[in-house]
């Protein structure tokens, strides 16, 4: 019995752990007085503002495996906040500075250029 309890303090005491700032709210990112709203992502690949062509279905992949499980499936929030009216150069930001409890640079590189343009789009 107290094998079993010890086992069981020990793994609340860890699993606790993994969030520390669990309690903190997060800072909205960038002034979020733009955006184009939930927008259909029609073309399979998007031009950024710098000339680079963006798969918006590996962003769509790449939010979901990095991303979803703090702002929801539908950009709505959880333990990150909404995503809605971001643009993609506020979104990267955020990905590279991590505000919050959020870690830094989950994806670089044109992995966040990916996600940061289906979140504009779709968010």
């Amino acid at each position: 019995m107290k094998k079993a309890m010890l086992v069981l303090g020990t793994a609340i005491f860890i699993i606790g752990g993994c969030n520390g700032q669990a309690g903190e709210e997060q800072e909205p990112v960038g002034d979020n007085n733009g955006g184009n709203g939930g927008g259909d992502n029609g073309a399979e690949e998007e031009e950024e503002d710098n000339g680079e062509t963006v798969d918006a279905g590996e962003g769509m992949d790449l939010y979901e495996e990095n991303c979803m499980s703090c702002h929801g499936g539908d950009m709505e929030g959880g333990t990150g906040p909404a995503l809605d009216g971001y643009s993609a150069d506020e979104v990267h930001d955020a990905i590279e500075e991590g505000p919050g409890a959020m870690p830094e640079n989950l994806v670089s590189g044109e992995d966040a250029d990916a996600v940061a343009q289906y979140v504009e789009e779709e968010g």
